[in-house]
């Protein structure tokens, strides 16, 4: 066999691995040959809400795109574009690199097969592109498609256009790998490998945030761009903040300014240079990971036991104990798990902080809110709640229990004890969270007593809510027969609800209490809502304890 025949060879096993891994990710086998309605109703309804988030995706990248041509900064499109894309691109695959890269669930499997690493290592990368290509497809021939209407440029600005579609995901793509390979890297030569990888992950997301924030300056009101009587956006301050924010992109990003210099002054140099730049890292990635591949995996999935062990004291505890710590041990040692299902807790600590250390008063003046002050005081309590109420681990800890669900239904345990122990499992991270960013605001606001009761009484009581109706979801769209922790946690329903469907009762109840339709007293509409909640939770829970285990 000659050398064309093997790197054709090559490219059919690859795409082999690559095509298995998209029909495992799309559910299409249980599209046609899954007989249990239950799950391929599921299914469809986690294809649909998907489809209803890429329509409002759609929409509101046309929105801005129009946006800007309404206002006369057509030009300013192309490099928004890009970065929205890139930044889209770079918030799915950062935390996706480990367990799609490394330590997967099927690794000594595919290791066993007769391929190369670098076959395995080029599928991986491929199935990650495909789907960051998707995103940047989405945004990019959205918005591609107003700003060629409108500004009608020359045809080699299509072209460009076009191909960019397939350049535009290679540089966060290969961002998020080389983070993951960076962490993954680091954190084999601790002890506790799964912790320190977890902590390193949730400290760059810390860093992204700040950096993040760091785009607002006090200089430029934000708050000025709404009238939030009329709900309009005011065009002469926008007009001032977005090339602001473009000339800081391209300052930031250089994909940016090199991609606006290719489309609006057709400079095919600069988007040579992109090209360039995007898939050299690309190749050179590709090209460096095999080198250490094999090591930082082996790592992962291998553990030393030592040789002089014995055994000491033994310890027993209870049922719910053991459950209880099982649960939270099986969260805070996969770093898809952690880095995902408690973001929520970590924005929350951040903004406390941020509001305690920065003031409140700076921070609204730097958004042109100081006139809303005397609401914060009355909100903070369900912007606690609502950030807390995202990390809900209960949504998915039945789930998680995988093909070992029969092991915990074979165990003389009540189905009650088992979900006491989810509700314990949750309640250990938003307890103790919105006990300290309700202390922090309430130090910042300098509230009243009073104040300050209703900041922490309402985060606790929406956190018992949020984890009660966790387990309702759970057990009721809990399937156990999924492959690898990040299509449980990242592409299913029950997640999705469990972190949305909280956040956007709390914000409900929140918006009500405080625009004035209701002609009591914002504090007594506070109480009455807390007691209103407490009691479902406590009746739901009452439901719940002893429904049998989901099948």
């Amino acid at each position: 066999m000659n050398t064309m025949d093997v790197k054709t060879k090559r490219k059919n096993l690859c795409w082999l691995l690559t095509k298995n891994r998209l029909i495992e990710q799309l559910g299409i086998n249980v599209f046609r040959y899954e007989k249990d309605k239950r799950k391929r109703n599921s299914k469809i309804a986690l294809t649909v809400s998907i489809g209803i988030i890429l329509i409002m995706l759609i929409a509101y990248c046309g929105g801005m795109a129009y946006g800007y041509v309404y206002l006369g900064m057509i030009d300013l499109i192309p490099s928004i574009a890009l970065f929205i894309s890139s930044l889209f691109t770079l918030s799915f695959s950062l935390f996706k690199s480990n367990g799609e890269l490394f330590g997967f669930y099927d690794y000594d499997q595919v290791m066993s097969l007769p391929l190369t690493v670098r076959t395995i290592i080029n599928s991986r990368f491929l199935n990650m592109y495909i789907w960051n290509t998707l995103i940047a497809f989405i945004v990019m021939f959205t918005m591609g498609i107003i700003y060629i209407l409108f500004e009608q440029p020359a045809f080699i600005s299509y072209l460009m256009w076009f191909i960019s579609i397939f350049l535009v995901s290679l540089i966060p793509t290969a961002v998020a790998a080389i983070f993951g390979a960076v962490v993954t890297a680091i954190s084999v030569k601790f002890k506790y490998t799964s912790a320190v990888a977890t902590f390193l992950s949730i400290a760059l997301l810390i860093v992204f945030m700040l950096l993040s924030m760091s785009v607002a300056t006090s200089d430029i009101g934000f708050g000025e761009l709404f009238d939030f009587q009329t709900g309009t956006i005011n065009a002469d301050a926008f007009s001032t903040l977005a090339p602001y924010i473009s000339d800081r992109l391209n300052q930031f990003y250089l994909p940016t300014k090199l991609f606006k210099e290719a489309i609006v002054d057709g400079k095919i140099l600069s988007f040579l240079i992109f090209a360039g730049i995007s898939i050299g890292l690309y190749m050179l990635l590709l090209l460096l990971l095999p080198i250490k591949y094999k090591q930082i995996n082996t790592a992962l999935t291998s553990h030393i036991s030592r040789g002089n062990y014995k055994v000491g004291v033994l310890r027993q505890s209870g049922m719910l104990l053991a459950l209880y710590k099982k649960t939270i041990m099986r969260i805070l040692k996969s770093t898809v798990c952690a880095t995902n299902l408690l973001v929520g807790c970590v924005l929350a600590i951040l903004l406390a902080v941020m509001v305690l250390t920065a003031g409140p008063e700076k921070i609204l003046q730097s958004l042109d809110l100081v006139d809303y002050f005397p609401i914060v005081k009355n909100v903070a309590g369900y912007v606690i709640a609502a950030m807390v109420s995202m990390s809900n681990t209960a949504a998915i800890s039945l789930a998680l229990e995988g093909k070992n669900i029969w092991l915990i239904k074979s165990l003389p345990i009540s189905p009650k004890t088992l979900y006491d122990s989810y509700l314990l499992s949750n309640l250990t991270f938003t307890i103790p969270t919105s006990i300290v960013c309700s202390i922090l605001f309430s130090i910042a606001l300098n509230t009243s007593f009073i104040e300050t009761i209703l900041i922490i009484i309402t985060p606790l009581i929406f956190s018992l809510f949020t984890a009660v109706a966790g387990i309702f979801i759970g057990n009721r769209m809990a399937y156990y027969d999924w492959q690898d922790e990040t299509q449980l946690i990242k592409q299913s329903m029950m997640n999705l609800i469990g972190m949305l469907g909280g956040m956007i009762i709390i914000l409900l109840f929140g918006l009500i209490a405080n625009i004035g339709v209701l002609p009591f007293e914002i504090k007594t509409i506070t109480v009455s809502i807390n007691l209103v909640i407490l009691i479902f939770a406590v009746l739901l829970y009452l439901h719940e304890c002893n429904r049998p285990i989901k099948q």
